[in-house]
């Protein structure tokens, strides 16, 4: 059995829809936990009423504690040999959690990966031709490999074994990279995975998404989270230090380009300077693995500021 644990909170518009591709997957053999994190509009109503019409569902209502917390909540009471994530405003293709399932106990792996595709509200969907995507199976260094490549690390294009995470839990006072951190701690624990490129997690975009000219000071928590993910890489995996490196510096110059394109430079100059300091210092470190683009943007951020400004306020 698989166990799907979704976190709810103020997605009214999108939940049944999201509940219903899991319901209508071909691998019928799931526990559906929905966690209701203290949504204020009628979620937990909705809930409640699907479980009315699918056994397989459980609700869990509790207060407003973030999307970690709450798929702890639902962790704490799965009974399946495996785990798999959606969020609530996301859905999976019919046959996802069959391809997994099959992946993960063909091979007798720790974790089975597939692709995320990112998708517009009402966009019409092509359907996904399994047959074109083939299974790779990596021994644990190939996943690291993956963590700092290709591999978006999400939690919800995995299936985990419910045994292995074992007391592992999102850690829950971290505002950005849960998934990173958790997936990090779970992939210590890993000898070997599969991971197919079949795209059958469709990631919605909003249409009332952050805009261009929003800002968030929650971006400076990816610095926070690239920085914890740095110190397991080198408690667990410590050869593949420089990609976490790479990864911590790329973490800064996305929140320089954020903070530029608002104009906010002003507000957080002491947060600037203290950015500005660690990738003056990395920067030879990690100068040979960057792409082009991100060399020019260095120089041009060092060297021509007023030019970065604006063309992070075009491009951010």
């Amino acid at each position: 059995m698989i166990s799907v644990i979704v976190p709810v909170y103020k997605v009214e518009k999108y939940l049944e829809k999201c509940v219903n591709s899991i319901r209508s997957q071909s691998y019928s053999d799931l526990e559906i936990i929905l966690v209701d994190d203290g949504s204020p509009d009628n979620c937990g109503k909705i809930c409640d009423e699907m479980a009315l019409n699918d056994q397989r569902i459980r609700v869990i209502h509790q207060k407003n504690q973030g999307a970690a917390a709450a798929r702890n909540a639902g962790l704490a009471i799965a009974q399946g040999k495996y785990v798999a994530f959606v969020d609530s405003d996301d859905t999976i293709e019919n046959g996802a959690y069959l391809m997994l399932h099959n992946m993960i106990e063909h091979y007798d792996t720790d974790i089975a990966i597939c692709e995320c595709r990112k998708v517009k509200e009402n966009e019409l969907l092509k359907q996904v031709e399994y047959s074109k995507y083939e299974n790779r199976v990596l021994d644990n260094n190939k996943l690291w490999e993956l963590v700092f490549g290709q591999l978006n690390n999400s939690s919800c294009n995995k299936l985990y074994k419910r045994s292995l995470i074992g007391d592992l839990h999102f850690p829950e006072k971290v505002v950005h990279g849960e998934d990173l951190l958790f997936n990090i701690e779970y992939l210590a624990k890993c000898n070997i995975g599969v991971y197919n490129e079949a795209p059958v997690y469709n990631y919605l975009l909003r249409n009332n998404s952050i805009t261009r000219s929003s800002f968030n000071e929650n971006v400076f928590f990816e610095i926070v989270a690239k920085d914890k993910a740095k110190e397991l890489v080198k408690k667990y995996m410590p050869i593949q230090m420089s990609k976490a490196e790479l990864f911590c510096f790329r973490a800064r110059m996305n929140v320089l380009r954020s903070v530029y394109a608002a104009d906010k430079e002003l507000i957080y100059q002491n947060k600037i300077d203290e950015i500005k300091k660690y990738i003056k210092q990395q920067y030879r470190n990690v100068k040979r693995s960057l792409k082009k683009k991100e060399k020019i943007e260095y120089e041009l951020f060092f060297s021509l500021p007023s030019l970065y400004r604006r063309i992070a306020k075009y491009y951010g």
